[in-house]
């Protein structure tokens, strides 16, 4: 459905389909997919769009509530969590404000943690998007949220890397995309926030995606460098940069579609793309579908290619 570009660094990809049918999901909206593999299951984390209504959410925009998990023991069959956490539910998020965007999730200290963005009820600081972390003992909830967001951070689409020594990362997007190191607890701040600047200047940058092979560390993230998103990647030696920018990942939407937001991930031996269209909703973009492209590796020297077959 959509043109996968040149890759270049240490392996080469190229793309088919997952053997379950795309979207994944037919019976609501689902956007942003963080897709993290727990036992011997997959779990995707998505955002839940919903249709403006009066009194509910913002016309002709992204609105979101809630959201759910969804699992797999193989990728065909997918299981419906249920509804995990609600702007409702969140004692710092205005719930009004109808922007549960892109979250993600992480196993550590025996403990699921669930990093999320929403509008806090108390904006006089000028902060406009908050993160905070629910904590659950399943991939599948329920998840009890923190009664404050993380102190130091403000923006939306967060993803946690946790590196083999055991450290773990925080990465978000406000303009810029930012990066800091988690303290052990997994609830605040290590460090500083660094800006991730060696990357095109030029273009919202968002939802970033930060996963290591072979001793390489890819970050991956949505770009608009011309008129919708596109998937690019960057390469570095450390978790906090610098990144080398390298290319595209995922043309843009030949149908219009703005956005897209990814994940990439390695279940039982094979590594997984999974990324978001409007496929269940073709004139209006704002309601979007989660999709997953298998990824295959091939040896080319040094050189790698993302491709589709």
């Amino acid at each position: 459905m959509k043109k996968l570009s040149a890759l270049v660094a240490a392996a080469v990809f190229c793309c088919g389909y997952v053997r379950a049918q795309n979207p994944l999901i037919h019976d609501q909206y689902t956007a942003d997919p963080s897709a993290r593999v727990f036992g011997d299951s997959i779990y995707v984390y998505p955002s839940h769009d919903i249709h403006w209504a009066p009194g509910v959410g913002r016309p002709n925009w992204f609105n979101m509530e809630d959201y759910h998990v969804f699992s797999s023991p193989d990728g065909v069959a997918w299981t419906d969590h249920g509804m995990v956490i609600s702007q409702k539910t969140v004692p710092w998020v205005d719930s009004s404000s109808y922007s549960m965007w892109a979250p993600d999730c992480v196993f550590r200290n025996g403990k699921y943690y669930l990093y999320f963005p929403s509008r806090p009820k108390d904006t006089s600081a000028g902060k406009h998007f908050g993160i905070g972390v629910a904590i659950g003992d399943h991939p599948g909830g329920p998840f009890v949220p923190q009664a404050e967001p993380i102190r130091g951070v403000a923006g939306i689409d967060p993803n946690v890397f946790i590196d083999k020594n055991g450290q773990a990362y925080l990465y978000w997007a406000e303009g810029n995309l930012y990066a800091a190191r988690l303290r052990e607890d997994m609830l605040g701040l290590a460090s500083e926030p660094v800006v991730l600047s060696q990357l095109p200047a030029k273009g919202l940058k968002e939802g970033p995606w930060v996963f290591e092979r072979k001793g390489v560390y890819y970050l991956t993230y949505p770009h608009v460098a011309a008129k919708t998103e596109r998937l690019e990647y960057a390469v570095g030696d450390n978790p906090l940069g610098p990144f080398q920018f390298k290319g595209v990942i995922m043309d843009e939407s030949p149908t219009g579609c703005w956005t897209n937001h990814h994940s990439v991930v390695s279940f039982k031996g094979q590594w997984y793309l999974f990324y978001h269209h409007n496929d269940l909703s073709p004139d209006f973009d704002k309601n979007r579908s989660i999709r997953a492209d298998s990824l295959f590796l091939r040896r080319m020297g040094v050189s790698e290619r993302l491709c589709r077959r």
